[in-house]
C-alpha cells in the first residue's frame, strides 16, 4: 500500500504557508500527498471572493486555480481536491462532514494534517473541527455507503499566523525551505493580502528550527481527540 498523507486546508495556499517545506521533505522521502481545499475548486462555474482588487472579480477563480496548481509541482502533491466552498463560509454542517469522511477512507491515509483548531479565521477553525471528528467517524462501522472505515494513525495540526505554544512535534525542512518559498511566490494573486508573508515563514522557519538544532523547521501539534496506543508508539520509537 502506498505511504499517503492527507493534508486539508480551507483555503488553496494554506498548506503552503503551514507546512509547505514539510510536504515537499516528505514527498522526498516517498510518501504521496494529497491535499484537500475546502474553499477551491477545478470546476469553471466556482466563484472565488479571494480577490484583493474589483478587477480581479471575474477572474480571481481561474488565478487561484492556476496559482495553486502550480505549487503543487514544486512542493511534490500528487493530487488537489476542491469542495469549492465560499469564503468565509465553510460551515460544519452534515453534508460537508460526510463529504470528508468518504474522503478519508478513499485516500487511506496514514496521517491527517489540518488546521489548528484556535486560530482566528472562520474558515481555519470550521475546518480544523471537521476534519478532526471526521478522522474519528471514518475509522467507524457506520455510513458504509461513503466507503469501507479507515483509521488514520495520528492527525496533527499545522500553525500558519497563530502560532503554537508548545508543539508537539518539528520537522527538520532545512534542505526544502526554498521549495515552501518557491511555492509560495506562484499565489501572485494573494500577495496583497498576505504582504511579506515570505519573510514571515522565513523568520519563523528559523525560530522553529532553532528549538531542535537546525536552521530551518515546521512546527506541528499532534491531536489527542483519539488515543493512540502506548505500544504503538514505543516500538516506532524502536525503529527510530
Amino acid at each position: 500500500m502506498a505511504k499517503r498523507l492527507l493534508v486539508f486546508g480551507a483555503h488553496a495556499d494554506d498548506e503552503t504557508i503551514g507546512m509547505g517545506a514539510t510536504i515537499a521533505l516528505l514527498n522526498e522521502l516517498g510518501y504521496e500527498i494529497q491535499v484537500v481545499t475546502f474553499c477551491w475548486s477545478k470546476e469553471k462555474d466556482w466563484q472565488d471572493t479571494g480577490y484583493a482588487r474589483p478587477d480581479w472579480r471575474e477572474t480571481i477563480a481561474e488565478m487561484r486555480r492556476r496559482e495553486a496548481l502550480e505549487a503543487d509541482k514544486i512542493l511534490g502533491v500528487r493530487e488537489r481536491v476542491g469542495l469549492g466552498l465560499p469564503t468565509q463560509g465553510v460551515v460544519n454542517d452534515k453534508a460537508t462532514y460526510q463529504h470528508v469522511v468518504e474522503l478519508i477512507r478513499r485516500f487511506k491515509p496514514l496521517a491527517i494534517f489540518t488546521h489548528y483548531y484556535r486560530d482566528k479565521h472562520r474558515d481555519h477553525r470550521a475546518v480544523s473541527h471537521i476534519t478532526t471528528e471526521a478522522w474519528w467517524k471514518a475509522s467507524e462501522k457506520v455510513l458504509t455507503d461513503k466507503g469501507e472505515p479507515w483509521k488514520a494513525t495520528s492527525l496533527f495540526f499545522y500553525e500558519i499566523f497563530d502560532l503554537f505554544t508548545r508543539p508537539s512535534h518539528v520537522a527538520d525542512v532545512s534542505n526544502t525551505m526554498y521549495r515552501k518559498v518557491e511555492a509560495l511566490r506562484c499565489f501572485k494573486s494573494q500577495m496583497p493580502v498576505l504582504s511579506d508573508v515570505i519573510s514571515y515563514v522565513e523568520g519563523l522557519a528559523m525560530a522553529r528550527g532553532y528549538i531542535i538544532g537546525v536552521k530551518y523547521g515546521e512546527a506541528f501539534l499532534s491531536s489527542n481527540f483519539m488515543p493512540t496506543r502506548l505500544e504503538k508508539t514505543l516500538e516506532s520509537l524502536e525503529e527510530t
